[in-house]
């Protein structure tokens, strides 16, 4: 049988009721789960780690860290990784585990539940069941598996707090489906071009505004006496931003002024930036703004914190940033 570390880091999938905090203590997690879904004694030999125990709103750099270098330090030991992770943010810890575990060659999978694994109608058992049998297979990248379905992990968003179906890809194809057989897009799967290698640390000094109609950037100027090295502009549409009025067009010379440079992104889910489409974008093409292209916000916030760790230089920053990493862009 294929060896799989499960590694278990809180959310709503061990919420119990009895319990005062509503989490199971960590020393209850492979029992609890093992009596609960016993089929993945069957689908491979499960080892489990609590390497904490949080809602994933409290998760970020640290826990980031944390969780590659367990990753990192277990990999010869192990054919596979399965992580238990809360909803909300897992999305942005799996676009930093994609670009901090570089060259897999064994599948790193994170799944979660909206439903506690304790409650009738919970989403939890299916879904562990489903991620414990693909992390037994030949699949070398991160991956979120949910709702019988299969994404690559930085090209995902959630999009539901109440569905079962939680999460979307909405610029790259699922690479599967769970139904009565497996079905995978393999010619869509990362290869492993080299040696498998760890490159830890993110740097938090990224900011991603969310630009309103009307909006001043005014408010934003003292943000450039912050020590922020990059700047993340949310935008309409294919990336619009409004000016002469608001002049958001000033703000961003501003920051380019300071080696801070700017990248655009858009609040629609679906569809890529385009700043060469209208004039409100070919402004701030001209003026230095980089488009994030068909990434998901999530995953540019993680690649830029990561890359801030790498460097502070303003073109390395952007070259790096326009560098597929792990199948990001």
């Amino acid at each position: 049988m294929k060896k799989i570390l499960l590694i278990h880091t809180g959310g709503t999938f061990g919420m119990v009721p009895v319990e005062p905090d509503q989490t199971l203590a960590p020393a209850r997690v492979q029992n609890h789960i093992i009596n609960m879904v016993p089929e993945i004694s069957r689908l491979a030999e499960i080892d489990v780690l609590t390497p904490f125990n949080k809602d994933s709103s409290n998760v970020g750099i640290e826990e980031w860290d944390l969780l590659s270098q367990l990753i990192y330090e277990h990999w010869d030991r192990y054919d596979g990784f399965v992580i238990i992770h809360g909803t909300d943010t897992m999305t942005y810890t799996a676009s930093a585990l994609s670009f901090s575990l570089r060259n897999l060659n064994k599948p790193v999978i994170l799944t979660g539940s909206q439903r506690p694994l304790s409650q009738y109608r919970s989403d939890a058992r299916l879904n562990l069941i489903d991620a414990v049998e693909l992390s037994t297979m030949d699949l070398r990248e991160v991956l979120i598996v949910f709702n019988q379905r299969i994404f690559r992990g930085n090209r995902t968003k959630k999009i539901s707090v109440k569905s079962y179906h939680a999460f979307e890809s909405p610029n790259f194809p699922p690479l599967g489906e769970i139904g009565v057989t497996i079905d995978i897009d393999h010619s869509r799967l990362l290869q492993s071009e080299g040696p498998v290698f760890h490159l830890p640390g993110f740097y938090p000094q990224a900011v991603v505004l969310t630009i309103q109609p009307s909006m001043s950037p005014g408010y934003f100027y003292s943000l450039f006496d912050q020590n922020i090295k990059a700047l993340l502009l949310l935008g309409f549409g294919s990336g619009n931003l409004p000016f002469p009025e608001p002049d958001w067009l000033s703000f961003i010379k501003a920051a380019m002024e300071r080696d801070i440079p700017v990248f655009i992104g858009t609040q629609s889910i679906q569809g890529r930036v385009d700043l060469s489409l209208y004039e409100c974008g070919r402004q701030a093409l001209e003026a230095g703004a980089q488009s994030i292209g068909q990434m998901t916000v999530e995953a540019a916030y993680v690649k830029l914190l990561k890359i801030l760790k790498l460097t502070s230089h303003p073109d390395a920053i952007v070259r790096m940033f326009n560098e597929n990493w792990a199948g990001e862009i």
